[in-house]
C-alpha cells in the first residue's frame, strides 16, 4: 500500500467513533515542541517561549505504557521539529525493544546531517518524513523562514544513499504543503528527488484550526483529498501527547487549546478515557463545538477558541515573529497573483 492509501485509510477509519473506544494502536509523542523553522502555514512561525524538550523520564514511561495499554505504532513528532532532541534515538530504541511494531517521525531536514544520519537509521526507525515544500531556493526561503533548500536536498539524498549502502529497511517520504505560488515547482521538487525516496505526498495548506489567521486566500489552494472530513478520526484512534505530557485531542493544537488530561498526573491507559475526554467526544458527535478547535476546522472558521484548560493553554506569540511573517506572506502573495495574471494573459492571448 502507498503511503496516500496508507494515510487515508488511516485518517477515515471510523469504526471506533464512539464516546468511549478502545486503547488507540497509534500514540504521537511531541518530543520537542520546539522548530528551527518558520513556514507560513504553520504557528510555529508567531510563538514564541516554548518549553522544549519534553521530560525525559516521563517520556520513557508513556512509550511504555502506551504500548502496554494496545498501541503498537508510535509517532515521535508532532508541533515541533525532533531532531532538535538528542534522546530521539534513544527513544527509537527503546520503542523497538519495547514492541512497537511501527516507529516514525516528520522532519524538516535541516539537522539531519551524515552522522545524525545514520545514528537514527541504526536505531531502528521504519519510516521517516522529510517536510519539503517548495521547489527551488527562492521560494523555500519564503516559505520556511529559512534559506536551507540545497542543505535539505543534500541531507535527503545522503540519508537514502546511507540506507542503501548499509541495507536498512527504512521508508522514507517527503511531504509538500501547497500554497499558491509554490505549486507550481512540484514538478521540480520531484524530478530531483524521486529516485531517492519512497514516495512524495503533496497536499494543500490548511489553516490549522484558524490558529494561523495572517495566512489568506492569496495563498491557499483549497481542498484535496487529505482535507478534513466529519467526523474526524483523530479523536477516535490516535492519542496526542504534548512536549508538557498533555493529552490533547488533535494534532493541530499547537497552543494548547484542548488538553483533556495531564501524563504527569495520571496514566496515559487512564487518560483515554477520562472523564474530560469522553466528554468532549460526547459533545464533538453532537456538534456541540462552539469556541474550539473543532469548528474551526469543520467549517474552515477562525473563530475564538476558549482553551478546555486555561491554566494549560499557551498564548504567547512574538510581535517580531509576526511581522516577518506578515512580510514574507504578502511577497508569496504577489508572486501569486503575478503568476494569475500572466495565465490569464496566455488564455486571452490563445
Amino acid at each position: 500500500m502507498d503511503f496516500k492509501k496508507k494515510y487515508l485509510a488511516k485518517q477515515r477509519d471510523n469504526r471506533f467513533v464512539m464516546e468511549e473506544p478502545p486503547f488507540p494502536k497509534i500514540v504521537k509523542i511531541d518530543i520537542c515542541n520546539m522548530c528551527n523553522y518558520a513556514c507560513v502555514f504553520c504557528p510555529q512561525a508567531k510563538q514564541t517561549g516554548k518549553q522544549g524538550n519534553i521530560n525525559d523520564e516521563l517520556c520513557i514511561k508513556i512509550i511504555k505504557d502506551a504500548y502496554r495499554a494496545g498501541a503498537d505504532e508510535i509517532c515521535l513528532s508532532s508541533t515541533g521539529e525532533p531532531l532538535l532532541n538528542i534522546n530521539l534515538e534513544k527513544y527509537i530504541m527503546m520503542a523497538k525493544e519495547t514492541g512497537y511494531k511501527y516507529i516514525f517521525f516528520n522532519t524538516n531536514g535541516y539537522l539531519m546531517d551524515k552522522e545524525r544520519s545514520e545514528s537514527i537509521l541504526a536505531s531502528g526507525v521504519d519510516s521517516i518524513k522529510f517536510s519539503i515544500n517548495a521547489g527551488s531556493k527562492e521560494t523555500y526561503k519564503l516559505v520556511h523562514g529559512v534559506d536551507g533548500y540545497e542543505r535539505v536536498i543534500e541531507n535527503l539524498i545522503q540519508l537514502s544513499k546511507i540506507r542503501t549502502e548499509k541495507q536498512i529497511d527504512c521508508k522514507l517520504y517527503v511531504s509538500y504543503v501547497a500554497i499558491k505560488p509554490s505549486l507550481r515547482e512540484v514538478s521540480a521538487l520531484k524530478n530531483r528527488i524521486a529516485a531517492y525516496v519512497d514516495d512524495i505526498i503533496v497536499m494543500n495548506a490548511n489553516k490549522r484550526g484558524g490558529s494561523i489567521r495572517e495566512m489568506d486566500e492569496r495563498l491557499y489552494i483549497g481542498e484535496d483529498t487529505y482535507s478534513y472530513q466529519y467526523p474526524c478520526s483523530q479523536l477516535f484512534h490516535n492519542i496526542y501527547v504534548s512536549a508538557e505530557g498533555y493529552v490533547n485531542i488533535c494534532c493541530q493544537d499547537f497552543e494548547n487549546l484542548a488538553v483533556v488530561a495531564d501524563l504527569n498526573e495520571m496514566d496515559i491507559a487512564e487518560a483515554w478515557n477520562c472523564r474530560e475526554f469522553v466528554a468532549f467526544r460526547q459533545k464533538y458527535l453532537q456538534r456541540n463545538l462552539a469556541n474550539t478547535l473543532c469548528i474551526n476546522c469543520i467549517y474552515g472558521k477562525e473563530d475564538k477558541v476558549i482553551p478546555l484548560n486555561k491554566e494549560k493553554a499557551y498564548f504567547k506569540e512574538s510581535n517580531i515573529k509576526i511581522e516577518n511573517l506578515k512580510s514574507r506572506i504578502d511577497v508569496l502573495g504577489d508572486l501569486a497573483k503575478s503568476e494569475e495574471q500572466s495565465a490569464l494573459n496566455m488564455r486571452e492571448t490563445v
